[in-house]
């Protein structure tokens, strides 16, 4: 999973457009007479615009309504459970001590929130790099037991990656006679997510945490929506992140299930 984090990383703003332009500084250094000096300042302007474009509020927001489009339409079958996808945790380095980040703990509480408290939960997540000692699932299980009084019927806890959720919780859920869940996850994860548990067997209703209307937050309105921003240049990062997913698990066959 390390590896794969890292090729991700390596196509995705800043670093794509950083390592261009540290490209062209090498060329630069060319003898000015090579055709590969002469592209140094070219391949310059070029990677300084993409990483200027890539963090306005106008790019992200039109990655955002492209992901939108892509948003599946929820079947007229009743729910028959609650499936409530990890979104990472947070570990301190020198304790070692893990808790939910922000947007599993968002997710948790939407679930609570939105879903029909009689439905019986599936959380999924498992140890997504060696270093981890719980499985997310069971961080979610004690937050929605402890700070919620909600009792959670399944712990996937082997699943990496959007893929191996769909899989082995279609598994657990198969073997309880379960065809038709809930999924709760972030909006902009949901295309991906909807469209790969139901690859694997299940009927989706989704129950997306936020919505479309995040695409132009306040205060970037305007001239600021054409200037760079942190917050637009992570938007950018998440909605490409999930573009480039969705098509990869489009092309690839869904793993089988996998087991710790």
């Amino acid at each position: 999973m390390e590896l794969q984090t890292a090729l991700t990383t390596l196509v995705m703003p800043p670093f794509a457009p950083l390592a261009g332009m540290l490209l062209a500084l090498i060329l630069w250094f060319f003898p000015s007479s090579s055709a590969l000096a002469k592209l140094s300042v070219p391949l310059a302007i070029l990677c300084f615009l993409t990483l200027w474009i890539c963090a306005t509020p106008v790019f992200s927001g039109w990655l955002g309504e492209r992901l939108v489009k892509q948003m599946p339409a929820a079947p007229q079958k009743a729910p028959a459970a609650v499936v409530i996808l990890g979104g990472g945790r947070y570990r301190d380095s020198a304790s070692g001590v893990e808790r939910l980040s922000a947007a599993s703990l968002e997710r948790v509480a939407w679930a609570v929130a939105e879903a029909p408290p009689k439905l019986p939960i599936l959380v999924t997540g498992g140890r997504v790099f060696t270093q981890e000692k719980l499985p997310e699932s069971d961080l979610m299980a004690d937050a929605l037991e402890k700070l919620f009084g909600r009792s959670v019927t399944w712990r996937e806890n082997c699943s990496r990656n959007t893929a191996e959720n769909a899989s082995n919780s279609a598994a657990l859920l198969h073997d309880s006679g379960v065809e038709n869940v809930l999924l709760v996850t972030h909006w902009w994860h949901m295309p991906r997510a909807a469209e790969t548990f139901a690859r694997a067997g299940l009927q989706v209703q989704p129950l997306a945490v936020g919505g479309p209307g995040e695409l132009v937050p306040r205060g970037e309105s305007g001239l600021l929506r054409w200037l760079p921003s942190a917050a637009a240049l992570i938007r950018s990062q998440v909605y490409w992140r999930e573009l480039l997913g969705l098509q990869w698990y489009r092309w690839r066959s869904l793993p089988a299930r996998r087991h710790c």
